[in-house]
């Protein structure tokens, strides 16, 4: 009975130790950023870590686009992401660990443009570009939006630069994470050719750190644990 007793938490602690959680994250100042010696740093990026730390679990991190990231947690067992905003469509997909942050998202327009909207439906005469599989495509998407009619689906935030200089006859208007364009707009001169013309805020603007529903259950409960843990030392 004590050998069998023994060799069961031996295979469980083998197996704890021998876990290595895959993390994949997104470029998205100023919540998380690669520094100028290329590390990622950020508010997001220190919540995470620390919880991990203090969980005690094993991980190795990725940063790639957006459309990469969110197909990998999607798909990959195993594997964690941040931040990542929480709507109808993601619910059911992912395990939701602990929220790492706030964010707000707008319709932007050239100013030279002079667009103005009121309300979300008045966006649905435009051509919206939106980034794949971001909160904003999604959230469009539940709200009338198609790509067949309004939606300009595009990679990667980078790629904005790449529409605004070589479609902007094509295209009225496109949504960003504020933070990303005020960040964007220090460096790039394109950028600051753009207004704010309507916020999003009907929705839930909290960021989250989620994995795939196949990463076992002690590790998330492990996560969870150690984020409580660590709020409640904040406070």
């Amino acid at each position: 009975m004590k050998a069998s007793l023994f060799l069961i938490i031996f295979l469980l602690s083998t197996n704890s130790f021998a876990f290595t959680l895959n993390i994949v994250t997104e470029q998205f100042p100023t919540y998380q950023y690669l520094d100028e010696n290329g590390k990622l740093v950020g508010p997001s990026v220190d919540k995470v870590t620390a919880v991990l730390a203090h969980a005690d679990v094993p991980y190795q991190l990725n940063v790639e686009p957006w459309h990469v990231a969110y197909n990998a947690v999607t798909r990959n067992p195993e594997t964690c992401i941040f931040s990542i905003g929480r709507n109808n469509e993601r619910e059911d997909k992912f395990n939701w660990v602990f929220p790492v942050g706030r964010f707000t998202s707008s319709f932007y327009a050239l100013k030279s443009r002079h667009l103005k909207l009121s309300v979300l439906e008045d966006a649905l005469k435009y051509r919206t570009a939106v980034i794949r599989n971001n909160f904003s495509h999604q959230y469009l998407k539940e709200n009338g939006f198609t790509e067949q009619e309004q939606l300009v689906v595009i990679s990667s935030f980078s790629k904005v630069l790449e529409i605004l200089e070589t479609r902007k006859n094509q295209l009225d208007l496109v949504v960003l994470g504020d933070s990303q364009v005020q960040d964007a707009s220090k460096s790039n001169k394109l950028m600051q050719h753009l207004e704010p013309v309507l916020k999003l805020d009907h929705f839930d603007n909290q960021l989250y750190f989620a994995c795939n529903k196949s990463v076992p259950e002690y590790i998330t409960d492990k996560l969870m644990k150690s984020f409580e843990q660590l709020s409640l030392l904040d406070r």
